[in-house]
């Protein structure tokens, strides 16, 4: 066959039949290496997702329910098959040398369909084309580009034979192993651009115009978000307020909180510290240097990274030990873990916030006659010894004990218990979290999506039992409890047969457990409704739900799960 040679620098234009030839290879690199981009937009995603670590990625890329590797491999055996039968084919036309571009043609139309379904997919938390993402866009596409035009090379030589340009459906095949591979091939780039920014940051939090701002830090298993949220707005009655933008809870969260957030003028900057490794909180303390601090609770999220809940509460703690000594620590009495922490800490102004139910409290900052509904809650908040009744639009006991910790900071911060009474009737719900949507055909839907932890759900699932009419919950169930994740799932089940008339389990994830535990309670199978994604789920809301009923949209998975 008449070949075309890409080796010789000096003849490449007369290795081609043409120099049009010679383009058209290189236009078919640049549109291959800009597909196998978008391709790689999942694996990409759930790097970032992971904090760009390879365990969890390699987690991803294990988990045999994941499906992206298996179809990857059909895409590059059907696209490889196809061009190699093309090739067989039109060898008699082998003296023309563009005939072996066309068999591409079944190769980009199997890539196109296969983009085309990644952007089909809804994400619950979309990819942040940060300038880090856009770097790595960058080397993959530089990466592709140098592999594609490699294939063609070696297709053109005697080499290829009949499989000729087919070496390029091969290439998506490595598209996962070079995410990882690129992102720690820039990590010592990545991480002198990190200590630029962080370093940015200290010096201006810490320089003499900032040097004023109070430094408030929140961190617990949940309820963070929420808690920001509040404190922010209760604060604001007083003064001027900054604070962490959505859940970015991690040094470069803190960098941008610092950078872009933090202003001339303001008084006091909120700052959500996330865990998912050992040294997580302790890192951020020593960033941030909090002076202040609520710790929200101590549960099982994140024990799959962690192992233990004793690991989880020390590292937790790592907030409240790091305040100086005139420091303020608030803690959530109602969690066994934050009081054990809250007995253990030598600070002077250290406060513990509870519900008075029918027991006594030793706490002297605590809320009782709750009277709780599905239209909010009303509720005495009691600060020492200063009572006050309020009201909040916000659903769920849980929401009151958040209250009382965001209240009581205020409180010893200067607010008034007038203007914390005021704000607390103004609270919003943060999106997401048990957020009451009254939809068109009047279905009452609770959005409970950013939910993911184990006592979050049954918070939920108490707020949904305040509901009159047909209750219906759509949820895949409780990810990221290590070894006791089919124990608590199965707990879950248990729970959703005592409130719930019918259930949508999405996905495969958990779909076992949560069965096995509505089953338990004898629950009617036929209640139970199976899907694979969020889409198919919506298939139900017609069959299921009319006016006056209720939907709770449970706790989504991540991202890196779908």
């Amino acid at each position: 066959m008449t070949m075309i040679s890409f080796i010789n620098v000096q003849d490449m234009f007369a290795g081609f039949a043409s120099i049009e030839l010679f383009s058209l290879a290189l236009v078919v690199a640049f549109l291959n290496a800009f597909l196998l981009c978008i391709v790689a937009y999942k694996p990409v995603h759930v790097f970032q997702l992971g904090g760009y670590r390879l365990r969890p990625y390699i987690s991803w890329l294990a988990n045999m329910r994941i499906a992206f590797y298996v179809r990857l491999f059909v895409l590059s055996i059907l696209s490889f098959g196809s061009m190699f039968i093309f090739n067989v084919v039109f060898d008699r036309w082998s003296n023309i040398a563009w005939v072996s571009y066309l068999g591409l043609l079944f190769y980009f139309f199997l890539v196109v369909v296969f983009c085309l379904n990644i952007k089909r997919k809804k994400e619950k938390v979309k990819l942040r084309f940060t300038p880090r993402i856009i770097r790595l866009f960058i080397a993959l596409y530089i990466v592709f580009f140098g592999m594609t035009y490699l294939a063609l090379w070696v297709g053109s030589t005697p080499i290829g034979g009949f499989v000729q340009f087919s070496f390029i459906a091969l290439i998506p095949l490595f598209v996962p192993p070079f995410v990882s591979t690129v992102n720690y091939v820039l990590w010592p780039i990545e991480e002198i651009i990190r200590q630029y920014y962080l370093c940015r940051a200290r010096k201006k939090l810490f320089s003499q115009e900032y040097n004023n701002v109070i430094r408030i830090g929140i961190t617990g298993s949940y309820a963070k978000t929420s808690c920001k949220n509040m404190l922010g707005d209760i604060l604001s009655k007083k003064y001027k307020v900054a604070k962490s933008p959505s859940s970015y809870n991690t040094p470069m969260g803190f960098a941008l909180t610092v950078n872009k957030v933090l202003e001339p003028g303001h008084e006091i900057v909120i700052f959500e510290m996330g865990l998912r490794y050992k040294n997580n909180i302790r890192q951020l303390a020593k960033l941030f240097k909090p002076q202040h601090g609520i710790l929200t609770a101590i549960g099982s999220q994140h024990i799959e990274t962690m192992k233990t809940i004793d690991a989880i509460m020390a590292e937790k703690s790592e907030l409240v030990r790091a305040l100086p000594s005139d420091g303020i620590a608030v803690l959530n009495g109602q969690s066994e873990g934050c009081i054990k922490i809250y007995d253990e800490l030598s600070l002077e102004n250290k406060f513990l916030t509870n519900i008075k139910d029918n027991k006594e409290t030793k706490s002297k900052y605590y809320a009782s006659n709750i009277s709780v509904t599905s239209d909010g809650c009303e509720f005495d908040a009691s600060f020492d010894g200063q009572v006050v009744r309020m009201k909040t639009a916000l659903l769920g006991r849980h929401n009151v004990e958040n209250i009382m910790m965001c209240a009581t900071l205020a409180f010893k911060l200067g607010v008034s218990i007038d203007q914390i009474k005021e704000a607390v009737a103004e609270l919003k719900p943060t999106p997401h979290r048990l957020e009451l949507i009254k939809g068109p055909s009047g279905v009452i839907v609770l959005d409970d999506s950013y939910n993911a932890s184990e006592q979050g759900t049954r918070a939920a699932l108490d707020v949904l039992s305040l509901f009159d009419g047909r209750k219906v919950v759509q949820t895949p169930g409780i990810v990221e409890q290590g070894k006791q994740q089919g124990k608590v799932n199965f707990k879950y089940g248990r729970a959703l047969a005592s409130i719930v008339d019918d259930v949508i389990i999405v996905n495969e994830v958990n779909r076992e457990a949560i069965v096995e535990g509505l089953k338990s309670k004898d629950f009617p199978i036929e209640k139970i409704h199976l899907a694979s994604d969020l889409e198919g789920a919506k298939t139900y809301y017609s069959k299921l739900l009319s006016k006056g009923d209720v939907l709770l949209i449970a706790n989504d998975l991540p991202d890196n799960f779908l």
